[in-house]
């Protein structure tokens, strides 16, 4: 789970990183990355639509997204300041979590080194 420091909580915070942020797509996931000079940790934000399936299979993606955002904080260097969206697209709740994994570490390190 994702510590309240590395969340994205605000609207403004998510529309703002969406619109101005580098995007990184994959089959599963849209990644956006916004920089920022500040020097609190990184933040990590999930957007998880209706189209994506009923309230329990966006709940489980949600929750899979979170937590592959969790181990990404410790394992792939992503500068401080930073806001990360990861908008899940409608195939997601089909997808097993190995392969949701990959996909969102891939685009991950992808969005980071841009």
């Amino acid at each position: 789970m994702l510590g309240r420091a590395h969340r994205v909580t605000r609207a403004d915070d998510f529309r703002t990183a969406v619109r101005r942020g580098r995007r990184a797509a994959q089959p599963h996931a849209v990644l956006y990355r916004l920089r920022s000079p500040s020097a609190d940790p990184p933040r990590f934000g999930v957007i998880v639509s209706k189209q994506v399936g009923s309230a329990v299979v966006r709940n489980r993606v949600r929750r899979r997204v979170q937590a592959v955002c969790a181990t990404a904080v410790s394992s792939i260097p992503v500068p401080a300041g930073d806001t990360i969206v990861i908008r899940a697209l409608p195939g997601a709740g089909e997808v097993d979590w190995d392969t949701l994994r990959a996909e969102i570490d891939a685009g991950l390190r992808r969005v980071v080194t841009a």
